[in-house]
Order: structure tokens, then C-alpha cells, then sequence
């Protein structure tokens, strides 16, 4: 009884976690205005992902602009990507400016232009903005844009990110907050007096229940595909495949992509959907895997032309994965003798090389 109650005591005494908490506001601006996304209890090592879409009505130009202004951003992250997707454009580029310093990147295409791209850590601090631009088609009456950061947080676990947006003075700006793959907050913010609502994501095609739904990652390597009837617990159009960073990788596997979730975490698919990754290479022996519970689980999966294939039935992260290939069956047998002599056959050869020459 006197180890219980020194446990029960323990546990009294351990410091709770607080589960993180994020608000923004306001829910209506003008163009210009100051957005706020406020975060408190974010632990150092999550995967920390902001996500922002919007609708550009080009009135009849084919050049377009959308820019977020004083950047500020209360924390740092580490391996961080930024993915941007715009359609239907024939060019789309964005770049970042802080002080003197400015970076950009612009790519050609047609309809959907994609831009993704691995950064240095982004301390805290401020950007002086982020601007996305680009020429839309010929017939396009508007253009959608989604912006997404994404990458691991360190430093303090509360604080304000807060930027202006210009470039839109009647439209729409979808911001979506996640963590560790789940959405935390998802708010849209008005601009201005707009006439038209804010489309799906791209990537994302929903219908009658009879009808599939289909949702696909900015980056476009991962897909997925469901009956719209099956999706349960968030409404298709809100279908989304968020890129992040791998954890707990098993020593044994081998990454073959990024861990990418299905978002929001809360859905589940009455009858299963495909989750497809697009392979380049030779990936060996590949296997789709989920992470749950802090481990990666391996899924049944399929090679169907250039994608591994396999059914899902709940959101999360997924991944693509690969056992190394297996050591020659003489250097099994030799044991730990077989690295040496290659090691030395490979010395004398190369010593040779080098007299040769």
C-alpha cells in the first residue's frame, strides 16, 4: 500500500502536457491588415505546419501577386520545407526578402505549377515578406494559390505569428495550422467585400456520394483516392495531404519519401481509400507504412506502373519505405572476415590504379 501511495504521489508531481492551442484572428480584413495566429504549448520536436490557400481574382490581367508582409515568427525550425502551388498559371514563382537579403524561385508549366523546395533552420524573427507571383492562362478568371511551411519547432512553446496579406482586396484566405500531421486550427479569413467562395484545395475533386473523391499532395507525390460516400468524420472538400518530417524511422528501413499526412486526422473511410506514392529509381523491395502510437506500422502495398499502392482506412502519416538490399550470400558466410579481404583487394587495386597512372 506504501508503494502505492508513492506512486500515486509520483504521478500527482509529473508535469502535465498540455495539449497545444492555437487561435487566430481576425475572421475579417482588409487588404493590409494584420492577421495573428496565436500558439501556446508547443514542445520542441514537433512537426509544426502552416498551410495557406487563397483564391486570386486576376480581373481580366494575366499577371497576379499575393504577398504576406512583417512576417513575424515566434520560434525556429529545423529542416524546414516551403511548398507552393498555383493553377491555372503558365508561370508562378515566390520569393522571400529579409533586409537586403533575397531569395527566389520561379517555374514554368501549364495549369499547375509546383514549387518545393528543402531550406536552412529559420531562426525567430521576422521576414519582411513572402510574395508569390506569376502569369495566369489566357481564359482563367482567378487563380488559386497554396503556400505551405512546414518543419520542426524549436525555442520558446508559446508566442504570435503575424503577418499582413496583400495582393487580394476581395477574396478569401483558407489558413490551416497543423501538428504532427493533425489540424489544430482551421479558419477562413475574409477579405474585403468577395463575391465568389473559396474553392477546394487543389489537388482536391469531391462529388455525390456515388462519385470519388480525390486529394493530392502539393509536391504531387502522394495521391489519394476514396468513394465521397465513405469519407466519414470532416467533409471531403476538406481533404488534405500535408508534407512533413520523418520520426522514429525503425534502423532496419530505408526512407524512400518524406512523411506525408492525411489530413484532418479525424477521418476515416467506410470502405478503404488508395493512398499512392510516386516512385523514381530503383527503390528495391518498397512498402507504404503508418504511423501510429509512435511507431511505423508496414501496410500491405502494391506496384501498379510508377506507384506503390495501398489501402487506407483512417487519416495519419504515411510514408514510403524500403528494406536495404541483403549483403551478398559469400560476405554472410565469411562473417566479419569477408570486409576485411574486400577491403583489401579493394587497397591493392587501387594501389595499382595509382602506379599505373
Amino acid at each position: 500500500m506504501r508503494y502505492l501511495v508513492v506512486l500515486i504521489a509520483i504521478f500527482l508531481l509529473m508535469p502535465m502536457v498540455s495539449a497545444v492551442s492555437v487561435t487566430i484572428t481576425p475572421e475579417e480584413i482588409g487588404e493590409g491588415d494584420t492577421v495573428t495566429i496565436r500558439i501556446s504549448d508547443l514542445a520542441d520536436g514537433r512537426v509544426f505546419a502552416l498551410r495557406m490557400e487563397s483564391a486570386i481574382d486576376v480581373h481580366g490581367r494575366s499577371d497576379f501577386t499575393y504577398q504576406a508582409n512583417a512576417v513575424a515568427i515566434p520560434f525556429g525550425l529545423n529542416t524546414p520545407r516551403i511548398t507552393l502551388s498555383a493553377s491555372p498559371v503558365t508561370r508562378a514563382g515566390i520569393e522571400a526578402s529579409d533586409g537586403d537579403t533575397v531569395k527566389g524561385m520561379t517555374r514554368l508549366g501549364s495549369g499547375t505549377v509546383t514549387i518545393s523546395e528543402s531550406l536552412g533552420s529559420i531562426p525567430a524573427g521576422t521576414i519582411d515578406l513572402l510574395k508569390a507571383t506569376g502569369i495566369a492562362e489566357d481564359d482563367a478568371d482567378s487563380v488559386h494559390l497554396s503556400l505551405e511551411l512546414s518543419g520542426t519547432k524549436t525555442g520558446p512553446a508559446s508566442g504570435e505569428i503575424t503577418f499582413g496579406i496583400s495582393g487580394v482586396s476581395d477574396g478569401h484566405a483558407r489558413i490551416i495550422v497543423l501538428v504532427d500531421g493533425n489540424v489544430v486550427n482551421d479558419q477562413l479569413v475574409t477579405i474585403g467585400s468577395p463575391v465568389a467562395s473559396l474553392p477546394s484545395a487543389p489537388g482536391v475533386s469531391a462529388g455525390a456520394d456515388d462519385d470519388m473523391v480525390s486529394a493530392a499532395s502539393l509536391d504531387g507525390t502522394v495521391r489519394l483516392l476514396a468513394k465521397a460516400g465513405s469519407v466519414s468524420g470532416a467533409g471531403a472538400q476538406d481533404l488534405r495531404i500535408i508534407q512533413g518530417d520523418l520520426r522514429d524511422l525503425p534502423t532496419a528501413w530505408e526512407p524512400l519519401s518524406g512523411a506525408y499526412s492525411i489530413s484532418p486526422g479525424s477521418v476515416v473511410f467506410t470502405s478503404p481509400a488508395t493512398i499512392s506514392f510516386a516512385m523514381t529509381g530503383d527503390t528495391g523491395a518498397p512498402f507504404i507504412a503508418r504511423y501510429d502510437g509512435g511507431e511505423w506500422q508496414i501496410l500491405p502495398s502494391r506496384i501498379e506502373g510508377s506507384y506503390l499502392v495501398a489501402g487506407i482506412t483512417e487519416g495519419g502519416q504515411y510514408a514510403m519505405m524500403s528494406y536495404p538490399p541483403d549483403p551478398p550470400a559469400a560476405e554472410k558466410s565469411a562473417g566479419g572476415l569477408a570486409p576485411l579481404v574486400i577491403a583489401g583487394v579493394a587497397g591493392f587495386l587501387l594501389l595499382g590504379v595509382r602506379r599505373r597512372r
